[in-house]
This record gives structure tokens, sequence and C-alpha cells, in this order.
């Protein structure tokens, strides 16, 4: 009886075993696979571009000719004919002055002249007939003289107050100020009213015409007259004039605009000097890897990435223009990845589309 309990017990141990394995084998077998990864490299092929090198500067707008509208005298300002940012042409009467005290002396002057006129004709007529009177001894020559230098006197003080009278209408056409060419009014120092002080500017004419001026030093790739100016993606005009003198130890280039620009005067704006721009084979600049003092691209050939020194005549934010030309695909990825690629194993190759 208990051989035969332990035979049982046995064959009970060994279904169970056998089941418990089999189970195990099921759930190992319903385990999910480990995934196999393989790298995946993005390529291109060098194409010919025209590609451009810039310099970036911070450049000021300003009018070609300005002028600083004052008085030539200190006196009272009467009227102000145009306000801030209004058009006018060129003779266009701007601010008339007070002119009250001039007109005061040139009436006392006009006065003084009628006088003198009078005085002169008198002068003139006593010395005729003195003449005549000398002439037959009737009179002394020292009273001929007195009459002449009486006569000389009034006439030296008729020219003097003639020679007034001028000066003081001159002062008043500079009393009348106008325009000294076409352009826009600037800025507004002074109101009606205000005492209007000799040289200090009461408002600004600036013309239409634009300059823009920046200051740079010069590298390898020097400033220079006829390189074209751009602001954004649009040429705006070309380098003009390279000034004699320079400012704070930097020179100055003046830019001479195709157009009006729309800014105002004084402003500034971010230009760009196109300074080299060349044909040739080029490459993404994300295919370009930098190892210590030289470049490389990463050519593909026979399943594997290997690096191709290159030299690079010319680079933008973009593109780079190589002197010898890539025959296979290149890869293009940051540099981190690029410098590893060499020792990738199973990698996809997908060629990306680089025409743009």
């Amino acid at each position: 009886m208990k051989k035969i309990i332990f035979i049982i017990i046995v064959i009970a141990l060994v279904i169970s075993a056998g089941k418990f394995l089999k189970e195990q084998k099921q759930a190992v077998e319903d385990l999910e696979k480990p995934l196999v990864y393989t790298k995946s490299v993005s390529t291109t092929t060098a194409k010919q571009r025209q590609i451009s090198k810039y310099r970036e500067f911070l450049a000021q707008v300003q009018s070609k000719n300005s002028a600083y509208i004052a008085s030539k005298f200190s006196t009272t300002i009467k009227k102000i004919y145009v306000e801030e940012s209004q058009v006018v042409k060129q003779g266009q009467l701007l601010v008339s002055l007070d002119d009250s005290e001039l007109r005061a002396s040139l009436l006392s002057l006009k006065d003084k002249e009628s006088a003198l006129i009078v005085e002169v004709e008198n002068a003139n007529k006593t010395l005729q007939r003195n003449k005549k009177l000398l002439d037959i001894a009737a009179i002394s020559k020292e009273m001929y003289d007195n009459s002449n230098v009486i006569y000389q006197n009034k006439l030296s003080s008729l020219k003097s107050i003639k020679q007034s009278k001028k000066q003081i209408l001159s002062q008043l056409k500079y009393l009348n100020i106008k325009a000294p060419f076409d352009g826009i009014v600037g800025s507004k120092s002074a109101d009606v009213g205000s005492l209007a002080i000799s040289g200090k500017p009461i408002l600004t004419i600036n013309s239409k015409d634009q300059k823009l001026t920046f200051s740079f030093i010069n590298t390898k790739y020097p400033i220079f007259k006829g390189q074209k100016v751009y602001i954004g993606d649009k040429v705006i005009g070309e380098i003009s004039k390279i000034y004699d003198n320079a400012k704070n130890s930097l020179l100055i280039a003046e830019i001479k605009p195709y157009k009006i620009l729309p800014f105002v005067n004084k402003s500034f704006k971010n230009i760009k000097v196109e300074v080299d721009s060349r044909k040739g084979c080029s490459v993404p600049m994300n295919a370009i890897l930098h190892n210590k003092d030289k470049t490389y691209v990463m050519e593909y050939n026979n399943k594997n990435f290997k690096a191709k020194e290159v030299d690079i005549l010319i680079q933008n934010s973009n593109f780079a223009i190589l002197k010898s030309c890539p025959t296979s695909l290149v890869a293009t990825a940051s540099e981190a990845k690029l410098s590893i690629l060499p020792s990738y194993g199973n990698i996809n190759i997908t060629k990306e589309d680089r025409a743009k």
C-alpha cells in the first residue's frame, strides 16, 4: 500500500513539473523580443551654387543735406509757417522775426536822408556860386574852400545814411527766413513769441536725399567703394565713399541708397555688406566637420563613412564652397554625430534634398 502511494506521488510530481516547465517555456516565448536598432543618417550631394559672404554693421540713416535754421540777430519770433515733418520747397518762407526796431530805424534814416538831400543841394548851390565869385575875385580862396568842405561833409553824410539804409534793408531780408533747399522740416526748437538768439537753431531742414554711414575696421574682407549693401535679403544701395578721416580710430564708409528709404533721419539700421561672392562646388554647412585647424566632410563609400579633408573657399550661414568637390554622398548632421560616423555599424542612408 505504501509503495502504491509513493508511486502515485512521484507520478503527480512528474506531471506537475512537466506542466510547470511547459508554462515557463510558453512565458519565455511570450516575452517581447528586444528591438534591433539601426543608425539612420541623412546625406546629400555637392552642388554648384553662387553664394555670398557678408559683413554686418549698424548704420545710421542721414539726410544728404541738413541745415539749422537760425536768426542772424537776437529778436523775437513773430511767426513760424511750417510744422515738423512738413515738406517744403526751396525759397519757401519758414520763419518771420520781429522787424519793428529795424523798420523804426529805417524810417528815421529816411527822414534824415530827405533832410540831407535838401542840405546837399543847398551846399552845392553855395559852392557853385562861390566858385563864380572866386573866378571874378569877389571872394577869397579861403571862403570858397570852406563852402567846398561843407558840401563834401553833407555829401558824405548822405552817402553814409544811404549805406545804413542798405544794411537795414539787407537785415530785414534775414528776418524772413526761407528754405535753402527742397526738404522736410525736422525738429522745431522754438515757438512764436520766444526770443530767437543769434546762431541758435529755431528748426532744422533735412533734404529728401539720403545717405547711410557706418564705422568699420579692415579685415581679410575689406570694405571698398562699389560693394552692394543689404537690409535683410534686399539690396538697398552700394558703398559710395570711404571717408578720409577716422572717428574713434575706426574708418567710416558712406552708402548711397538706390532710392529713398522709408526710415526717419538719424535712425539706425542693421546692414550687410557683400564682401565676397563666388560660384562653385558647395555643400550645406551641416556637412562640415571642424577638427583642430582642419575641415572635413564625411563621404559614404562601400557602406561606410570616411572623413575627407576639404578646403573652404567661402561660406555663409547656410552653405560653403569647397576647393575640391566630393564625388560621393556626404553626411549631414551635427558635428558631434559626424565625428563618430566611421564607428557606426548598420547604417540606413537617406538622400536629403538640398537643392534650395
